[in-house]
């Protein structure tokens, strides 16, 4: 029975030994995109509560205080003449929390106007942007660096989720166990003509 588990679990790529012990992954796509989607859900999928709650709870936080800081008008997805939002793209890393900014800027390019007027809608020209500049002072591009940073941070997490934790570092005693072995090698004997040399001097002190 115990030669069959250990076949299966060799056979299974989703298992992975973390730390000495085997950890079940699942399914690691299925986990990278909850992991996406929602921040901490593919954790919780791999029944890795304690990183669930973590990840998750950082990362809300800091999306949140962002949002906060910038009276929730830092997260909003844009491309034309007037603004190219590159930040969006990671604000996107949050996944679910930062979608609806998309589907604004599809219904503006579609339909002309924002299906929700004010929630994550893109400002209507420059002159109401440099409007949400001035009502927040510095709020609005310290929200945009936090909620940036939170997007940043799940794209960490989806990569913990589909290929687990790091392994850890080598031992220090492995890497000085090599050191004085090299230490301890025998020098190389010197050349043919050093040895001539000394063998010539030698039987001329004799004689």
């Amino acid at each position: 029975m115990a030669k069959k588990q250990a076949k299966t679990s060799a056979g299974n790529n989703n298992v992975i030994v973390a730390d000495g012990e085997e950890l079940d992954l699942r399914n690691r796509h299925l986990a990278a995109v909850l992991a996406w989607l929602i921040p901490g859900a593919g954790h919780f999928y791999q029944r890795r509560y304690f990183k669930s709650a973590v990840f998750s709870l950082c990362i809300f936080t800091s999306f949140l205080i962002g949002m906060f800081l910038a009276g929730g008008r830092c997260v909003y997805a844009s491309w034309n003449d007037t603004e190219k939002r590159w930040q969006y793209a990671l604000q996107a890393g949050i996944g679910l929390p930062a979608m609806p900014a998309a589907v604004q800027a599809w219904s503006i390019r579609n339909q002309g106007r924002p299906i929700a007027p004010g929630f994550m809608a893109p400002p209507a020209d420059p002159h109401q942007l440099d409007q949400w500049h001035a009502d927040t002072a510095s709020g609005f591009d310290m929200g945009t660096l936090y909620t940036m940073v939170a997007g940043l941070l799940n794209i960490l997490v989806i990569f913990d989720a589909y290929a687990g934790p790091l392994p850890p570092p080598a031992p220090k005693g492995k890497t000085g166990k090599k050191h004085k072995e090299d230490d301890a090698a025998p020098a190389s004997p010197p050349d043919s003509s050093g040895a001539r040399g000394s063998a010539s001097r030698g039987s001329a002190k004799e004689s």
